[in-house]
């Protein structure tokens, strides 16, 4: 297996290559606003941003119901997407102005030459014991433990995500080939049933979702960007250096944004949840049980960029793409209004 390279990558390079160049030609040089003007107000209001829905979200739907977004002279209209290859390809082609991506996605991306740029944490950096996401093996599968997980079917929101990376990383500390496990491509809101019904042995999952198979009797083997990352992000808001060039005022609005709602989320976690009802459609009962990274510095830094270049190096198959992702200097993959200021 290539780790997210492959036809359709490719071709998502090849598409928006042509693009990127035009807009960079169009936008004049790399970090320029192109018009010299010292105004501050955001050079475009109304943004369309995309997302794969879950609750880690609820920081961003309290800065949209709390007014902070707005107050920054921003408007955001959400389009959910559960294929991230799709929201990159959107990022590089300006079909989405902002959107999700782990930092799988940002660096094998850039890697494929592909300029997206990495502008806020979803919901801070990750502190020790965090429950977000989970990898839960189903009550009729018999597994107890990550080894455990060695032939078995797992199901994964993407065969080359960061949900996968992380489940091999942590079943390769547990002493099994990695590799061995089958990967089964499902979305979050199917994995619950699928587990239930035995079409698969063990997910790795979000909430809501998460709380359907545990209550159903499955077992929580280990929550697997904790157990990886701890002390950095792994997801985040992304744009591309084509729409920074063009529209820095924005971006940083959006930042300064998004720095604000992991604040508030916070202070106030209660208030987020509630976000999640409107923002989301999520119910009361769901949202209560809602679980994301409350606490987290809301900053990027550079961990997880850098521990995700050695993985990826280490488990892909194709030289070429270990190649490039090792010649890639993570620290011009962010946007430097998103790391935290030095003190």
């Amino acid at each position: 297996m290539k780790f997210l390279t492959g036809r359709r990558f490719a071709a998502v390079a090849a598409l928006t290559s042509a693009m990127l160049l035009l807009a960079a030609c169009a936008s004049g040089p790399s970090g320029g606003t192109g018009s010299g003007s010292t105004d501050t107000a955001p050079e475009k209001a109304d943004l369309t941003v995309a997302i794969n829905p879950s609750s880690q979200f609820a920081p961003m739907y309290l800065g949209i119901e709390s007014g902070i977004f707005k107050k920054n002279g921003l408007n955001l209209k959400i389009v959910p997407q559960t294929d991230i290859a799709s929201i990159i390809s959107g990022i590089a082609s300006g079909q989405y102005d902002f959107g999700f991506a782990t930092v799988v996605h940002v660096v094998t991306a850039n890697a494929n030459g592909i300029p997206i740029r990495t502008v806020s944490t979803i919901e801070g950096q990750l502190k020790p014991g965090d429950e977000g996401t989970v990898t839960i093996a189903s009550a009729k599968s018999g597994i107890t433990d990550t080894a455990g997980l060695a032939g078995k079917r797992l199901a994964t929101v993407g065969l080359s995500s960061m949900n996968t990376l992380t489940t091999w990383a942590a079943a390769q500390k547990a002493g099994i080939d990695a590799k061995s496990i089958k990967l089964v491509q499902l979305p979050f809101g199917q994995m619950a049933a699928a587990l239930a019904n035995g079409d698969v042995d063990a997910a790795v999952m979000q909430w809501p979702f998460a709380g359907d198979a545990i209550n159903a009797g499955g077992k929580v083997l280990f929550y697997n960007n904790g157990a990886v990352f701890p002390d950095t992000a792994t997801t985040f808001m992304n744009t591309s250096q084509s729409f920074i060039d063009k529209n820095p005022n924005t971006v940083k609005a959006f930042a300064q944004s998004m720095i604000a709602s992991i604040d508030a989320a916070n202070a106030d976690p209660a208030a987020a949840k509630k976000a999640l009802i409107s923002g989301m459609g999520m119910s009361e009962a769901d949202a209560k049980e809602a679980k994301w990274n409350v606490g987290g510095v809301p900053y990027v830094n550079l961990k997880s960029f850098e521990t995700v270049q050695g993985l990826l190096s280490e488990f892909s198959t194709d030289a070429s793409t270990a190649a490039a992702i090792k010649a890639l200097d993570v620290k011009t993959l962010v946007y430097p209004g998103a790391l935290q200021p030095s003190k």
